[in-house]
């Protein structure tokens, strides 16, 4: 192993980057982007580990943090690492209630949050957690309470570090220098769409093998500005984009607002993100918007570019001979028409890498036609993330890749996906039984299912508790029914329903926007105040595009009946995980009443 711990790794770089910028980001209320370099931010750490040590925090103990994406994330993860101790990151829209579990159940004395915001979560449970020594607010406005003996801000923290570098120099690297490979870095808590979350410990070695082994597949290099948007608490950035990175030596450019997102792709130099297919699908959905805005010939001749390009990409990705003239015809209308629409997206970029979800095919060719990579991968928390990846040079859309070289991955007989391996993590924290439940034989049973293709790329069909078993003895992924219809512009969210009954049925939360913008075209007058299941002309039009987007689907899988919700499913009201994914058991129990009227 190339290095002893995350901890060494980042002191490694950091030497050798020196004064090469590290971070961007927007410092309220200023627009323009602050930059920190190597060295600045690696003293930063410093003095925030020995700060922590002084407060009474020891190598190996857990160390909360919660908050949103921000460059002081990775300061904060990494002063935690260099103590020797174990980062428990906690989504910054996690429940009180999963906010009380990770809290007790990793015994957190210190947790370090971003802004009052998250500090109240905490706040007002005090009492539940008498271990509870310390909670350090990275942010302060002047809002945060100072006559509250547990609550302290980071600038208070970094005053101690920077006493303690005075009086023990040295003391920082030999902290570093005890860590050992085999020690927990982190515990992260999957979100889980059933039951309480369950930790997953990951060690320096496990952290170290799945960062930097994406390499293989995925090159990147200090040329690299990547934009930085994900929840740093999913295993999804955190290995993929900051460890890698900083192994790579890129520029991390923070974003911590949605609505930054355009403007960053536009005008920040971004070249590459990481990105689940949601964001992807939006801004397919804004340049189709964009474009039928234009006029008729403009219009015609923008979709065909488009379809042209898109059908290119395809005969190359299926290795298929394409002729000198079309190789010609594709460099004209990249060059005149959509090497603009890239532009207007994002000038710089060249690849997105995707998880998550499933992403429908056509949109990755979308984006490969306009000369950006879109590269779909498939992980989970106990795999350290990457299981499977597509190779930049090998990149095959409509699957997730294929296998990193340190993993075992075959399908089960009854079509699971199961994996073995050197980043695989050894067993839930404090939960015997359910390490019991999904590590059988030293094999890690995902719960997805899945099947390899001809070229040995993984596909991803949907997941094993999910399997809906009609009346008729046909099991249906209800996964991948779903990310079909979702290619409707009109869809927004979609839960598909019909366990044990004679046909599918679905709970459909329409598109506003989409919807408002069709019936003023189309002169439908819609009360947006009133349920949308009482306007036929809607009714009518989802029903074709039901049907329009279903052509690919077997008979047994087309959705005969629907229902309107009003309002869209949050993680507030609790049908959505942390990560955006259905909690399908407490969806199903909530609309109980209207799933039954389907099958009246």
């Amino acid at each position: 192993m190339k290095y002893k711990s995350l901890a060494e790794l980042f002191l490694t770089k950091a030497q050798r980057f020196g004064e090469k910028v590290l971070v961007r980001y927007f410092k309220r209320p200023q627009r323009e982007l602050q930059e920190l370099t190597w060295i600045e931010i690696l003293e930063k750490i410093e003095k925030v580990s020995l700060g922590l040590e002084r407060l009474g925090a020891k190598p190996k103990e857990n160390i909360g943090l919660l908050s949103i994406t921000c460059h002081d994330w990775l300061v904060c993860d990494f002063a935690i690492l260099c103590l020797g101790a174990c980062t428990v990151p906690l989504y910054h829209n996690s429940s009180a209630e999963t906010i009380e579990h990770i809290t007790t159940h990793a015994s957190l004395r210190y947790v370090l949050v971003r802004n009052k915001i998250q500090l109240q979560k905490l706040r007002a449970n005090f009492h539940k957690f008498p271990l509870l020594e310390y909670v350090i607010v990275m942010e302060d406005k002047g809002d945060i309470p100072r006559n509250e003996p547990k609550i302290i801000t980071l600038d208070d923290v970094i005053r101690i570090g920077e006493q303690e570098k005075k009086k023990h120099p040295d003391k920082f690297r030999e902290n570093i220098k005890a860590i050992q490979l085999d020690d927990l870095a982190t515990i992260i808590y999957t979100s889980g769409t059933t039951g309480i979350p369950k930790g997953v410990p990951l060690t320096h070695k496990n952290v170290l093998i799945a960062a930097l082994s994406f390499f293989e597949y995925v090159p990147l290099g200090e040329q690299h500005v990547q934009l930085t948007f994900l929840p740093l608490a999913h295993v999804f950035e955190r290995i993929c984009g900051q460890i890698y990175g900083i192994d790579q030596g890129v520029i991390f450019t923070y974003c911590e607002q949605p609505e930054q997102i355009p403007y960053l792709l536009k005008n920040a130099d971004i070249t590459m993100m990481l990105v689940v297919p949601r964001i992807l699908e939006k801004i397919y959905a804004k340049v189709v918007n964009e474009i039928a805005k234009q006029p008729e010939m403009v219009r015609k001749t923008i979709r065909a570019a488009i379809e042209f390009g898109i059908e290119f990409q395809k005969k190359k990705a299926n290795k298929k001979p394409v002729p000198f003239l079309e190789n010609l015809a594709y460099s004209v209308a990249k060059s005149t028409i959509l090497n603009k629409i890239k532009q207007n997206i994002a000038p710089k970029l060249s690849i997105f890498v995707t998880g998550g979800a499933p992403l429908s095919s056509e949109i990755s060719f979308f984006f490969e036609a306009l000369g950006i990579t879109v590269l779909e991968g498939y992980g989970l928390t106990e795999t350290t993330a990457p299981l499977t990846v597509n190779p930049l040079l090998a990149n095959k859309p409509g699957t997730v890749g294929i296998p990193f070289g340190h993993f075992k991955v075959k399908i089960a007989d009854d079509g699971e996906i199961i994996c073995q391996g050197a980043a695989l993590f050894q067993g839930y924290y404090k939960d015997e039984e359910s390490t019991r439940e999904a590590i059988i034989d030293g094999w890690f049973h995902t719960g997805d299912l899945g099947e390899f293709d001809q070229d040995g790329y993984l596909k991803i069909v949907g997941r094993k508790k999910d399997l809906l078993i009609t009346a008729g003895g046909k099991n249906i992924a209800p996964s991948h029914i779903e990310h079909k219809l979702m290619q409707s512009d009109f869809i927004n969210q979609i839960v598909v329903v019909g366990d044990r009954e004679r046909y599918l049925a679905a709970l459909i939360v329409p598109d506003r926007d989409v919807v408002f913008k069709w019936a003023k075209e189309n002169n439908i007058t819609i009360d947006f105040t009133k349920p949308l299941q009482d306007s036929n002309e809607l009714i009518r039009q989802l029903e074709k595009e039901i049907y329009k987007f279903s052509v690919e689907l077997a008979g047994y899988e087309s959705v005969k009946k629907f229902a309107l919700l009003d309002h869209e499913l949050t993680i507030d009201s609790g049908e959505l995980t942390p990560t955006l994914k259905v909690k399908r058991k407490f969806v199903m129990e909530k609309y109980a009443d209207k799933i039954k009227e389907l099958f009246l």
